[in-house]
């Protein structure tokens, strides 16, 4: 029996939406979208994988917030399917974030999650250059 969701609830900010133009803009791609995924790491155990593709992979939906297309991977969304995604600028830098509500727990960096049952996310551990630390 096939499991594979076949629809996604991922959101991007006005911020975010905006940030995307803006650096997709900067170079010459053709259909420009954001590829959204979750690979292993981080201070949280998971850390979320954000960048710029021109096709989706065999294992993407294709998605679409605030007119930015969004290719999703469909071996990873059960872990970050309903979450926001924003772009901060502030005195320690600039870069996306994001919020998930199916995680137990978040960095304060917005890079990194735990889910339910996994090892809590030690205080002080974060390495991201998004906080800082990197």
């Amino acid at each position: 029996m096939d499991t594979t969701q076949t629809t996604a609830d991922v959101t991007l900010t006005e911020a975010a939406a905006a940030a995307f133009r803006q650096i997709t803009g900067q170079k010459d791609y053709e259909d420009p979208a954001l590829k959204v995924g979750v690979a292993p790491g981080g201070c949280g155990g998971w850390e979320y994988q954000l960048g710029i593709a021109q096709r989706p992979a065999d294992t993407d939906i294709i998605g679409e917030s605030l007119g930015v297309t969004l290719y999703l991977d469909t071996n990873t969304l059960p872990l970050y399917d309903g979450c926001i995604i924003d772009f901060q600028d502030g005195l320690m830098g600039a870069g996306f974030s994001v919020s998930n509500p199916r995680a137990e727990a978040s960095c304060s960096c917005g890079q990194s999650f735990k889910m339910s049952g996994e090892d809590d996310i030690e205080e002080g551990s974060c390495s991201s250059s998004v906080a800082g630390r990197g």
